[in-house]
């Protein structure tokens, strides 16, 4: 009687309890698609986020994309100009040439002067004939001497036309440099949200992974370009750069002065431009071929003696300040003893035109304790 009445109670609690637990199903489901449906309108709301984002990013990058082809532009022209500069370097060239085989041919030639002539004409037609025929020598030698002037002017002038377009296109680069971090910036702000969107839908992980794969090459980029813009291991102070890197070239106790003032380093070591300018020269007279003449932007002229031939930088080139623009000679490059270079200033022939003491102290300021 027990048993059955013990029965009956948990017969009647199982049917007391089924409501109770059917509704909390229906309880759990019913916040579930409330949860869902919070998801969603997240989802939605960010997905309109992302389109704006996306938007930017479009107006950025054709923004960017006509700053690039006016740059390519600029940059075609500079490609004509340097063709132009070598056309005159090469008329510059000839006319040396042959003002070099008239004197050469005139000395070994013995041509008689006019007092010479005089004395020993041996009629008035003789004499005539004598006489044009040295005026016609000097009238062309005068021509020729001439055209190499002028030849020399429009060289230097190409020259420093085409260093003012190169400030130009450094310009444009720096801007195009920031706008295109920017637009790399809004999109790892894209890939970001999308990030979210997918983490938040659940989406697999690999597909995660490439997105955090292309974030950090952005990234990279940005960092890249950034470092590539950035001077590297160089010295400067008082608006003046030290020539090389600090740790290649002697410390200042072994700096001597000469026309300028000499600094021993190693052979190979790269030479840097002290400040931004234009290289219009090459060769100087006892310091080697390949010595450079830098232009700066504020007027004066820096010659880089005994320079080898590695690292140089053409003529008619805009350089900043920190680029390498050329490296010490290796061995005996001009009258020199070994490796080592002799900066100064000059004049615009670039013949060394004193100063060395501020040049050592210029020196001095920017290599620091």
């Amino acid at each position: 009687m027990r048993a059955r009445t013990m029965v009956f109670l948990l017969l009647v609690c199982a049917a007391a309890l089924l409501p109770l637990a059917t509704s909390a199903q229906g309880a759990d489901t019913q916040q579930l698609q409330q949860t869902l449906d919070a998801q969603n309108g997240v989802l939605a709301g960010a997905q309109g986020s992302l389109n704006k984002v996306q938007a930017q990013l479009d107006t950025a990058q054709a923004a960017y994309d006509a700053e690039q082809a006016k740059l390519d532009k600029i940059q075609s022209d500079i490609t004509a100009a340097h063709a132009r500069l070598l056309m005159l370097e090469r008329k510059l060239e000839l006319a040396n040439a042959a003002l070099t085989a008239n004197l050469v041919g005139q000395y070994k030639g013995n041509h008689p002067d006019l007092v010479t002539v005089l004395m020993n004409s041996h009629g008035f037609s003789e004499l005539v004939d004598t006489a044009n025929f040295l005026r016609d020598i000097q009238d062309r030698n005068s021509r020729i001497l001439a055209f190499a002037k002028q030849m020399r002017v429009e060289v230097i002038a190409e020259a420093t036309r085409l260093g003012k377009m190169q400030v130009v296109v450094e310009k444009r680069t720096a801007a195009l440099r920031i706008q295109r971090n920017k637009i790399d910036k809004i999109h790892i702000e894209v890939l970001r949200r999308r990030d979210a969107l997918m983490a938040n839908r659940d989406r697999t992980a690999a597909a995660l992974k490439a997105i955090h794969a292309q974030e950090a090459a952005l990234q990279g980029q940005i960092n890249q370009r950034n470092a590539a813009a950035a001077p590297g291991d160089i010295v400067s102070g008082g608006g003046f750069t030290f020539p090389m890197s600090r740790g290649a070239a002697s410390g200042p106790g072994s700096w001597s002065l000469d026309q300028g003032v000499d600094i021993t380093a190693p052979g190979g070591t790269a030479l840097l431009a002290v400040g931004s300018g234009t290289i219009v020269l090459h060769g100087i007279g006892g310091f080697g071929s390949w010595a450079p003449v830098l232009h700066l932007d504020s007027g004066r002229y820096v010659y880089y003696g005994h320079a080898g031939p590695g690292n140089a930088v053409p003529v008619g080139t805009h350089v900043s300040a920190g680029q390498v623009i050329s490296e010490v000679g290796s061995g005996i490059v001009g009258i020199s003893t070994g490796p080592h270079l002799e900066i100064g200033f000059s004049d615009a022939s670039g013949t060394p035109a004193g100063g060395a003491g501020e040049m050592l102290s210029l020196l001095q300021g920017a290599y620091g304790g």
